[in-house]
């Protein structure tokens, strides 16, 4: 099993606020052969593989962003800001830079043959060549605004998309476009054209496909909740396509849409460009120097041989909160905007948790002490309910009061009142009509079909306290419920609430609780639950793909209490204690976990691949993820010449098992860069070769070294410096 196991993950346990640590991001990649492989990206940042995408060298060609490059016989081309343009002949050994026209930004390049090429930009630029390069003139794409990308799929069939809902199409070489209107009700974001057959994508969750070159259109739904735009298209061949979402997920499909799959992709993360040759698919990212690839045309994805990550959790929202449970929820119609309950507080966030506002106050009376659950309606996010809870039992019960609103909090009615355990998530809508609700309380089930407005008693049914409740993603009467009590047990309901039998129970009689349950539009017969018990052997995550009928077990450490599955991908689950254990990962359905940041988990949301957000308990928790790959020999990271010699401290420092040494000349030197261990012996030398003034980075992979002190020493003709870094596996 390859997916996270096989990644040496360095685990951060500090919580603190902090913003996304980026590295380079890269923009485009090609390939001239199955062995030859280029990517550029931000910063003038140029890499190469000679060996299929198993390890790369890296440059700067630049000063400035590149947002596109190309390769055809022994050139490559590359376009970016600015008007920036540069040329290889030496396969990028050797860079030429100019200025085209203007200086307008650049945006594609894409060459059919050595000789002719195109360029897209902004303000509908569209260029051409026919002598690899040597001059450019422009053409009439008839349009105004910003072109993103241009493709060809033969020397006179190409088109162009951008900030338009339109693809602009030609037939002739570029003499002439003609606009092809799509559906969307947004600016493209991807496209692609084989044949007749067109599909494009935007942000609005659907996949647009037309067979006779755009005359007609089939609109395709995409049920994500979380709602990632698409950012890259590409047809395989008739029917068969792969997506690449803004969140860094890949599907496939192989009937044109009517179906998917969802293929095991480690990397998490959003993902930039896309480019097929043969068997073999690279793709690059958009926050990190990475490169991931696929070597059975896209069935499964892996990282760059020999990369490494650090996954940690930072503070996003903290203070006085006083929550249990599902506080934290997701705005259906708005990507990238969530909400929180703390007591009486409702918070709202535009950016994926980056910043939050209080926007709304709940009416609660002196004896609330606490906020239980949150529910955003799934079709119309300005009807919410809430629960809070009194901390302890009044009279020797919890009591519990539900609010309604449906204008975003300017306005909240108490609408019920009931005795609840506090520390139970014990209300969901159906998804498929979303504004009918069902709620446990005690043995009792409740429905309301206008969004708990009203309500009416449906069932009494074999639970004292529920722990979670869930609605089958694409069948409304399949209902399950969880309990607390002992043996904790799984219900299943098959007839709307009414009626209920157990399909899953904890066989530890002394004391067992069934925390949390998860399901999935995309797979909707998956249903996972977390259990936990006195003996250990029965805590962790049981997973069905029977809609509950058989089960799997995975046993994982801690107090198991929230579970969830990625909103975009259903290979993606989380699991969390509240033990202050560590949040578990999984890539490939629950077939193996890896144990990231140890924290305290009341709940997760896995609102998709690029984003995961834990509330733990008095704070509100997001992961970060930063990835390293290692480069082949010496990196040039600055065309700057410094003013001295310079020896930076090495990143990240402790590390595992990759770690990046930055120095400075400021001259030519004879240089050498050399590890050693805490006895003074040396373990490798990294550099031994004259270099030229400039910045430089060179990578130490530590993979067969012990856990232990190491030093690092840069040796030139006049200066000598000597650093200490740590080494943790």
């Amino acid at each position: 099993m390859k997916n996270l196991k096989a990644i040496s993950v360095f685990l951060v346990f500090n919580f603190i606020m902090l913003t996304p640590v980026l590295t380079q991001p890269l923009n485009d990649i090609t390939s001239l052969s199955v062995q030859l492989v280029y990517a550029a990206g931000e910063d003038g940042i140029f890499m190469k593989s000679s060996n299929g995408g198993t390890s790369y060298t890296s440059t700067l060609i630049s000063s400035g962003d590149l947002n596109g490059i190309s390769a055809a016989g022994s050139r490559i081309w590359a376009a970016g800001d600015s008007g920036r343009y540069l040329s290889s002949t030496d396969l990028g050994a050797s860079w030429t830079e100019e200025i085209l026209g203007t200086g307008v930004q650049l945006n594609s390049i894409f060459f059919t043959d050595s000789l002719t090429g195109y360029i897209s930009g902004n303000g509908g630029m569209i260029l051409k060549t026919t002598n690899s390069g040597a001059n450019w003139s422009a053409l009439n794409s008839g349009v105004t605004f910003n072109l993103n990308k241009i493709k060809y799929t033969n020397s006179s069939t190409g088109f162009a998309f951008g900030e338009s809902s339109s693809v602009l199409l030609t037939t002739n070489g570029g003499a002439e476009w003609n606009q092809v209107t799509t559906p969307s009700l947004s600016f493209l974001r991807a496209a692609d054209i084989s044949g007749n057959e067109i599909i494009a994508g935007s942000n609005e969750n659907i996949l647009y496909r037309s067979t006779n070159l755009g005359a007609n259109w089939q609109q395709i739904p995409l049920k994500i909740y979380s709602k990632p735009g698409i950012n890259v298209l590409t047809i395989l061949s008739p029917q068969e396509y792969i997506l690449v979402f803004e969140s860094g997920t890949i599907w496939n499909t192989t009937n044109g849409g009517q179906t998917f799959t969802y293929p095991v992709n480690e990397f998490m993360d959003a993902l930039n460009s896309v480019y097929v040759r043969g068997t073999r698919i690279y793709a690059v990212s958009k926050r990190h120097k990475m490169i991931v690839r696929s070597q059975d045309r896209g069935l499964n994805w892996s990282l760059t041989p020999n990369s490494s990550y650090s996954i940690h959790f930072v503070s996003i929202l903290s203070g006085t909160f006083s929550n249990y449970n599902k506080i934290l929820e997701m705005n259906y119609q708005k990507r990238g905007v969530l909400y929180a309950l703390e007591k009486d507080k409702l918070y709202r966030t535009l950016n994926y948790g980056e910043n939050w506002s209080i926007i709304s106050t709940l009416p609660v009376d002196t004896s609330v002490r606490n906020s239980t659950q949150l529910l955003v309606n799934m079709r119309d996010s300005s009807k919410m309910l809430a629960g809070v809870n009194s901390f302890g039992p009044v009279g020797g019960e919890y009591k519990c009061s539900i609010f309604r609103t449906t204008n975003y909090g300017a306005n909240w009615v108490r609408v019920l009142g009931l005795n609840i355990d506090h520390i139970g998530n014990f209300m969901n809508q159906d998804p498929q009509h979303p504004d009918t609700v069902y709620l446990g309380a005690k043995d009792t089930v409740f429905r309301s079909t206008d969004w708990g407005a009203n309500w009416t008693k449906i069932c009494e049914a074999p639970f004292e306290d529920w722990c979670d409740i869930a609605i089958h993603p694409s069948n409304s009467q399949i209902i399950y419920g969880s309990t607390n009590h002992y043996p904790a047990k799984l219900q299943k309901s098959t007839n709307g609430g009414v009626n209920w039998s157990f399909v899953d129970f904890v066989t530890d009689t002394s004391y067992s609780e069934m925390p949390a349950i998860a399901t999935t539009a995309l797979s909707p017969n998956v249903l996972l639950h977390a259990q936990l018990a006195n003996n250990n052997l029965f805590k962790g995550l049981k997973r069905s793909y029977t809609s509950g009928n058989t089960w799997l077990f995975n046993q994982l450490p801690g107090t198991s209490w929230a579970i969830d599955i990625a909103k975009d991908d259903p290979n993606l689950y989380a699991y969390g204690s509240v033990s202050y254990d560590p949040v578990f990962l999984s890539t490939n359905s629950g077939g193996f976990f890896a144990g990231t940041s140890s924290t305290y988990a009341e709940q997760i949301l896995y609102y998709d691949r690029t984003n995961l957000y834990v509330n733990s308990h008095g704070f509100l928790y997001k992961m970060r993820i930063n990835y390293t790959m290692p480069v082949i020999g010496i990196e040039n990271i600055s065309t700057g010449v410094p003013g001295s010699f310079e020896l930076s401290q090495n990143y990240p420092n402790p590390f595992n098992p990759v770690t990046s040494i930055k120095f400075g000349l400021p001259e030519q030197s004879s240089v050498k860069l050399i590890i050693y261990d805490a006895l003074g012996r040396e373990v490798k030398a990294l550099i031994d070769s004259e270099l030229k003034a400039g910045n430089y980075s060179v990578d130490w992979n530590a993979a067969d070294s012990p856990s232990g002190v190491y030093f690092y020493r840069l040796i030139t003709t006049d200066y000598s410096e000597t650093r200490k870094m740590i080494l943790i596996k």
